[in-house]
């Protein structure tokens, strides 16, 4: 029995392809399927091509049956699930027999990389940020809102955008001098700080912003005080984020609660320190780094839902022989 499990994220969308007895046997990759940034109809179109490259990569018979597992950016909300589903059903390709479908925010794909679909809390800090914690059938977020609202503490636009009013506030003698002003000036080939405004605004995105977020990590290398402090600023509402979630799901229960670290602002060494220090008074809570594609815990969702535990998904997703194993980079 194949599953097909699928990340469709807000850049790009991965998908793997999984045999009970095979193990991870396809993998591909595709543009962006979060129907905020595109539109509902074209991230169900992106998946349906991804089940149509599935069946002819693989010389699947029309009636070879597949499970899909789906964690897609920007559902969150059952409403935004029912809605993307219902556009799913008009463009998704009908002759191919698909056994169930199992939709979730890509928050909880990114929790089940790593717990295999046990209970936990997930961080997830990318361009955007967003906690998530699943309990007992229960589910709950802080954040997530989009850089508008609250600006995502803990995002890479959020870091960005803290470094650039940094560099801004030395300019206008209204903050202290930063190892961030020359290292943007030499990192986008500038001369002057102002030559920046066009660089925004001219043609906004978020994701350009965020990429600012690399200067902050390179200036507290460089001991930056006004680095460092926004790396702790931001680890600080990283770590609260998840004590709120923690006290909110697990407040009463006694047994180890994982509370994973995702996305690519967690792949810097000090800020992961930082939220573990800010942490460490909750014994319970174990607080580590992803190390599995999300792609993965898409998998696990489908898996969950026929009945197999936590420990038989890790043992069933590891022992897959050939290059699809975890903790191998897919």
């Amino acid at each position: 029995m194949y599953i097909l499990g699928i990340d469709g994220g807000g850049t790009k969308t991965k998908a793997l392809l999984f045999h009970k007895a095979e193990g991870l046997v396809w993998e591909t990759e595709a543009e962006a399927a979060n129907p905020h940034s595109t539109s509902f109809t074209h991230s169900a179109k992106v998946i349906s091509q991804i089940i149509s490259e599935a069946y002819k990569h693989n010389h699947f018979l029309d009636n070879t049956e597949i499970s899909l597992g789906l964690g897609i950016a920007g559902l969150g909300r059952e409403a935004d699930r029912e809605k993307w589903l219902e556009c799913f059903q008009k463009t998704s390709p009908h002759s191919f027999p698909i056994n169930e479908i199992v939709v979730e925010h890509d928050g909880t794909i990114a929790l089940y990389s790593e717990t295999f679909g046990a209970d936990g809390m997930v961080s997830i800090c990318g361009t955007g940020a967003i906690t998530l914690g699943m309990h007992q059938s229960k589910t709950a977020r802080v954040g997530g809102w989009g850089h508008v609202i609250g600006g995502d503490p803990g995002s890479g636009f959020d870091l960005g955008s803290q470094a650039l009013i940094a560099v801004f506030n030395e300019l206008d003698g209204l903050g202290p001098k930063t190892a961030l002003t020359d290292l943007i000036l030499d990192g986008e080939e500038i001369d002057c700080i102002e030559e920046l405004i066009p660089i925004i605004y001219q043609h906004f995105e978020k994701q350009r912003v965020a990429a600012f977020a690399s200067y902050v990590f390179q200036a507290a290398e460089m001991k930056d005080e006004i680095a460092i402090t926004i790396i702790q600023e931001t680890a600080k509402q990283i770590a609260n984020r998840g004590q709120v979630l923690f006290e909110r799901l697990f407040q009463k229960t006694d047994k180890a609660v994982s509370f994973v670290l995702a996305g690519g602002i967690f792949q810097n060494d000090l800020i992961v320190e930082k939220v573990k220090a800010e942490l460490a008074a909750i014994p319970s809570l174990n607080v580590l780094t992803s190390q599995n594609p999300p792609v993965i815990g898409s998998i696990a969702l489908v898996l969950k839902q026929q009945g197999y535990l936590p420990e038989q998904i890790k043992r069933m997703l590891s022992d897959t022989g050939r290059r699809g194993a975890i903790n191998e980079g897919l």
